[in-house]
């Protein structure tokens, strides 16, 4: 096995065997490390030549149908995923949108490399080939004119749920530009979103939007000084924190009333302040909507188990 560096998740590096696996397994994952890392530099040739060596003897047919879709778009510029998913999941009945998580993406990441959740995604080629795909529309002109296009077909009258960054983070100041911008422009939108990018977000210098609300994720890298400030922005909703409760956690386990009394046992060990305990689905946390993005829960502590 091997294990990355910086993110706890084990990648095989031996031949998979075919008998009892699922397609979305067959992948070395190691591989698809010099993927990101390519698009993060936004270094064209060094992302086919990654994609070319990850299916160089890959078996399973859903990541060769897939990563040549991501190759073809790297060469011509036109989205070959969505750009948006909306009504995913139960967890998350939102408009959605991501990015490639992780290193040269996620700048204020901290611990939460350890268990970040995200990478869990590149499990299926379609899920991790959308991040790709998304990081790189971001980071150039007609790419973001694709995601202002893709954006504006939800448009509807009323507030739309849409959560910013279910992978990834705002990686510099100029992305926290684009979005807040976009955001400004389309009132039609009641965005929330989690972040450990404090410093881009501090350097911004621009209109904040009235429509989206900021949750400080743990697992940051930041000072206790950095943290006030972020806390002093208007977007500012409060604190999204994982807390360890000393066991693996299932998705089943979140919401239930004996897990929410070991999660709220285990965070009054280490914090006193009254916290709200996260259901694990956003579509049904309290009656009159999410926590996350309502200013009703201002300044509360919003915790969940690490999983």
């Amino acid at each position: 096995m091997y294990k990355d560096s910086r993110i706890n998740i084990n990648f095989r590096t031996g031949p998979p065997s075919r008998r009892n696996v699922r397609v979305s397994d067959l992948m070395h994952r190691d591989s698809l490390i010099p993927i990101s890392a390519a698009i993060a530099a936004h270094d064209r040739s060094a992302a086919l030549r990654a994609i070319a060596s990850a299916l160089d003897g890959e078996i399973g047919k859903h990541w060769n149908r897939d990563l040549p879709k991501l190759a073809a778009f790297i060469r011509d510029g036109v989205p070959r995923f969505t750009v948006f998913a909306r009504d995913g999941n139960g967890k998350l009945p939102f408009l959605a949108w991501s990015s490639l998580p992780g290193v040269g993406f996620c700048p204020g990441a901290g611990d939460c490399l350890s268990f970040c959740y995200s990478f869990k995604a590149w499990r299926y080629p379609a899920a991790f080939s959308r991040q790709a795909q998304n990081a790189w529309l971001l980071d150039n002109a007609s790419g973001r004119r694709e995601i202002l296009a893709a954006l504006d077909q939800f448009e509807v009258p009323g507030p739309l749920d849409f959560r910013l960054y279910v992978d990834g983070d705002f990686t510099s100041v100029d992305h926290v530009a684009f979005w807040f911008k976009a955001l400004r422009e389309r009132p039609w939108l009641a965005a929330y979103g989690y972040s450990k990018s404090f410093k881009q977000l501090l350097a911004y210098s621009g209109e904040y939007p009235s429509n989206y609300l900021l949750n400080l994720s743990s697992g940051h890298k930041h000072t206790a000084e950095t943290v006030r400030a972020i806390k002093r922005l208007p977007i500012a909703r409060g604190e999204f924190i994982a807390v360890p409760i000393g066991r693996k956690v299932q998705t089943s386990d979140h919401g239930t009333r004996s897990h929410n009394i070991e999660l709220r046992a285990a965070f009054a060990r280490i914090d006193k302040r009254k916290a709200f305990t996260c259901p694990g689905k956003c579509g049904i946390c309290t009656p009159k909507g999410h926590a996350c993005g309502s200013y009703r829960f201002a300044n509360v502590p919003v915790i969940i188990a690490t999983h």
